[in-house]
């Protein structure tokens, strides 16, 4: 599935050709936010207009890309529908898997989009999240209170999916991109995170426990009630994030690694100003957090 930003870059693309002089090229990333602002909304009267403008002015130009674009948003509404509603198919049903075995000490079994399709299609089997391998995988359902300890997600993406009481535990996730994710309750522990990004989320509660962020970006996300405990965020940016009550970010290290000291000092700032935490002690307080509950 086609994730708002792609849509809106495509659009803005046909916007730009059937009208440089309102849609200049120059101004695509004003025109792929505003875009992109309009899909994310929850009436569709707006988008159904903004299809009607690209009509108009595309005339039949564009008509078959314009049909391809209409396509894909209905899809996002239909998943994003779909959010609200948790995944309760259940069975015992087991997979055989491949195994990678790069660690001989702990070994991984491999899912890759075929199996995850048929699982999610059956039924996911209680430890298919748990020491497994996900290769190039896109995620759109997860069972609620899903564990995924233990396992290594690359280049992974997770479009448009519930996941309530998610628990990456001792996990690795690289290059991967949640996009338009509802977050309640997810929350990465000892885990390490690189190259990851979060677009349009909503995360409410859970966040990063002893968890190492490096080179991630938060944008145009809703995030409440989440913490940051004992965290590391390395050339981390958070940009148009909408967060109150953060917990636990004055237990967190900021850096930038490879950057000058006036660099990592303006990086922790514009973090501090994105998230404005709670509660920011004047001591480096190092105190364990709370369970959570």
């Amino acid at each position: 599935m086609r994730s708002t930003r792609e849509i809106a870059k495509s659009i803005a693309y046909y916007l730009e050709m059937s009208d440089p002089v309102n849609y200049p090229p120059g101004d695509r990333a004003k025109t792929m936010r505003a875009v992109n602002d309009i899909l994310q909304g929850s009436p569709s009267p707006a988008a159904d207009k903004l299809l009607a403008e690209l009509e108009e002015k595309g005339g039949s130009y564009y008509a078959g890309e314009i049909k391809g674009v209409e396509k894909d948003i209905l899809a996002f509404q239909e998943q994003k529908r779909r959010i609200g509603h948790p995944y309760t198919k259940t069975g015992g049903r087991q997979y055989k898997y491949r195994m990678n075995d790069a660690n001989p000490d702990r070994p991984l079994k491999i899912v890759n989009q075929r199996l995850f399709d048929w699982a999610a299609k059956g039924s996911f089997p209680p430890d298919f999240f748990e020491n497994a391998y996900f290769d190039h995988v896109t995620a759109y359902c997860m069972p609620d209170y899903t564990h995924c300890a233990g396992s290594v997600f690359r280049d992974c993406t997770f479009a448009v999916c519930r996941m309530v009481g998610t628990h990456f535990e001792d996990a690795r996730l690289y290059g991967c991109e949640f996009h338009s994710c509802c977050l309640s309750g997810a929350i990465f522990s000892d885990s390490a995170l690189a190259n990851t990004h979060f677009y349009d989320c909503v995360q409410h509660r859970g966040g990063f426990i002893r968890t190492r962020l490096n080179r991630c970006r938060m944008m145009d996300c809703l995030v409440t009630g989440a913490t940051f405990a004992e965290s590391t965020l390395d050339g981390c940016s958070f940009d148009r994030v909408r967060a109150n009550r953060i917990r636990g970010l004055h237990t967190a290290t900021i850096t930038q690694g490879g950057a000058t000291e006036n660099e990592c000092r303006r990086n922790r700032e514009a973090i501090y100003k994105a998230l404005r935490p709670e509660e920011s002690p004047q001591c480096p307080d190092r105190r364990t957090p709370a369970p959570e509950r």
